[in-house]
């Protein structure tokens, strides 16, 4: 018969999906940690060199710097651009910030509350 398994098929396939997902699951967490700690870094490196204006854990202290909490997700090139060029009053960090550092910050960013 076309498209008859066996139970000894079926089961193995069973099987082979289980062992999918959970070699899916543990890259999933291994990414999610990864980006936890580049977060992790990426908060430190703003502390130390956005908070000034940006406000501490991005809430804004009354300047006119722009609230990070609400930089739209799908446009990180324009924060990388706005980070190492620099954008209206922001100097630019291109020359202090390796891109190492302007990564982690985009991780930090993007880990926040959406406000």
């Amino acid at each position: 018969m076309i498209g008859h398994r066996s139970p000894g098929a079926r089961r193995q396939a069973r099987v082979w999906v289980a062992v999918a997902a959970l070699l899916c699951s543990e890259a999933l967490c291994a990414q999610s940690a990864d980006s936890a700690e580049l977060a992790a870094k990426g908060r430190q490196i703003y502390a130390l060199s956005c908070s000034r204006c940006h406000g501490p854990n991005m809430v804004s202290v009354g300047t006119a710097a722009y609230d990070l909490r609400r930089f739209p997700l799908d446009q990180k090139d324009r924060f990388v651009n706005s980070v190492t060029k620099g954008l209206r009053v922001m100097p630019a960090w291109g020359g202090l910030l390796s891109p190492e550092q302007v990564e982690a910050l985009w991780a930090y960013i993007a880990s926040a509350p959406r406000q």
